[in-house]
């Protein structure tokens, strides 16, 4: 059954992903085409400053998930019920403080970015609007989705943001189309969030009737939150920071660009978290029940999996990055987005952040926050403080570069501090598994650069071209895992079969 919603939940959230993914490229076309560059970079670092917020809840998700894992493994109502009471309490005030923030900052950031032809008055408005979604998020729906995702029931967070999402690009588009006010635009998702704050409150009244929110709430499963809200901000960062410090120490038109190889990379991730989804409830349940043995094996099969399908999917991206950026921008004029470099070292990056996925997963189940909090201070502070310098020198390639440095730290780090933690975990497979990823992403990308001329020029030229360098890269990516790594290769396919529909 574990392993059965880890599945429901990985399918919807591929077709969330897939639709975000597929949406976000016909919106952010649309932005570049109607608005420019310098618009585009706009919303691009608004959105990602304002997304630093969301740290007001200072790891009150991460914690409060971790703290339903035994209570909801042990059907004990009354504990649930007091954690999901203490969740809302709690968001209700980190909601408070997030408004105020946003306030401030849309006062702050006209005086602050680097633009050349927006108004003070647009950007006040627009970090305004912006701010104003997270929010809302905050204090409606957070404490809703601490419960679903507890209890591996992802898929119902995700097929509900998926027609919402729906919603919102059709009027996003038409808005976009008509030319109308950019502040009016991004005033759209404040539409469709009545319908996913509806859809959720009452499925939670009808899947969990005990739910009251007037037990007592214990504050004592909110100690691991300021070591939680350190792990988040890690991740954040890295893919968060380096736009703002671009906005601010180069121009928006730099961040125009570092926000549409971003769109590629951040495409590919999500993709990859398709695979994630829940993965930190199944781990959690394995943890409550103390099934020590499990939890390795299923932890193996699962980095091996990431791995492979990381290995392919950045393959995949060095090969058609190129040509995509170029037909992707044609006709934009106002600032040069092709560049080779860019894409091999977000493609370098876009590898070891992936490194982490298995062992965040095993820190947010067992709780190692506190474990691994000095490695996510210095990833954090070593990002910001070496891109702020390299920009200086190198702009955005500085920027990728820090991005680099960071994050081959921050996982190695990690890897060694769970270690430490969990004996059973073996660094020397994830060190050998890495060092295949780059094999694989270098033997696929290799013969595409030096013997065949694409010479592309159109979306579905690029599509057909890139369906075939996907081809070839998962063959390549089968032939190194079934000759390095057989027995997890073997293993993950047969627990893959063992819940397929017809399996049994």
């Amino acid at each position: 059954m574990r392993t059965k919603r880890f599945l429901y939940n990985s399918a919807s959230f591929a077709m969330l992903q897939i639709l975000t993914i597929a949406g976000g490229l016909v919106l952010t076309r649309m932005y570049l085409t109607t608005y420019g560059s310098e618009i585009n970079g706009l919303v691009s670092s608004v959105v990602q400053f304002v997304s630093y917020f969301s740290y007001v809840e200072a790891g009150l998700g991460t914690a409060l998930i971790y703290a339903l894992y035994k209570p909801l493994a042990d059907h004990d109502k009354t504990q649930v019920d007091g954690i999901v009471t203490l969740a809302k309490k709690s968001y209700t005030k980190a909601s408070a403080i997030y408004l105020a923030l946003v306030v401030v900052l849309s006062m702050v950031y006209p005086f602050i970015v680097k633009n050349e032809t927006t108004d003070s008055r647009t950007i006040f408005l627009l970090v305004l609007v912006i701010g104003i979604f997270g929010a809302l998020e905050f204090y409606t729906m957070a404490k809703y989705r601490v419960l679903i995702i507890a209890d591996q029931r992802e898929y119902v967070i995700s097929m509900v943001l998926l027609l919402a999402y729906v919603v919102n690009f059709l009027i996003t588009a038409y808005m976009i189309s008509i030319r109308a006010y950019i502040v009016l635009v991004r005033t759209v998702p404040l539409v469709s969030f009545g319908l996913r704050v509806l859809l959720l409150s009452r499925y939670v009244k009808r899947r969990y009737p005990y739910i009251t929110y007037k037990e007592p709430a214990e504050e004592k499963y909110l100690k691991r939150r300021w070591d939680a809200l350190i792990m988040k901000l890690s991740v954040s960062i890295n893919t968060s920071a380096p736009i703002v410090i671009i906005s601010v120490f180069s121009s928006l038109k730099m961040a125009s660009v570092y926000a549409i190889y971003n769109m590629v990379f951040s495409g590919l991730i999500a993709l990859t978290s398709i695979f994630t989804a829940g993965v930190s409830a199944l781990f959690g349940n394995i943890v409550a029940n103390n099934e020590t043995e499990k939890l390795k094996e299923v932890q193996d099969q699962f980095e091996f999996f990431i791995f492979a399908v990381t290995a392919v999917l950045y393959a995949c991206a060095l090969i058609m990055i190129d040509p995509f950026i170029r037909v992707y921008t044609r006709g934009v004029t106002d600032v040069v987005y092709d560049n080779a470099l860019y894409g091999y070292l977000f493609v370098i990056w876009g590898v070891l952040f992936n490194v982490r996925i298995p062992y965040t997963a095993l820190i947010n189940s067992s709780g190692l926050y506190r474990e691994t909090r000095n490695v996510n201070v210095v990833q954090v502070l070593l990002l910001v403080v070496s891109g702020v310098i390299a920009i200086q020198v190198l702009d955005m390639t500085g920027v990728l570069l820090a991005m680099i440095l960071a994050v081959f730290y921050w996982v190695t780090g990690l890897i060694m501090a769970v270690k430490k933690a969990m004996p059973t975990v073996d660094p020397w497979t994830t060190g050998r598994r890495t060092f295949r990823m780059f094999g694989i992403v270098f033997f696929a990308y290799l013969p595409c650069r030096m013997c065949i001329d694409m010479n592309i020029n159109s979306y579905n030229g690029w599509i057909r071209w890139a369906a075939l360098a996907f081809i070839w890269s998962l063959l390549v990516g089968i032939v190194f895992n079934w000759i390095f790594d057989r027995k997890a290769f073997k293993a993950t396919l047969k627990r893959l079969r063992s819940v397929l529909p017809g399996s049994h």
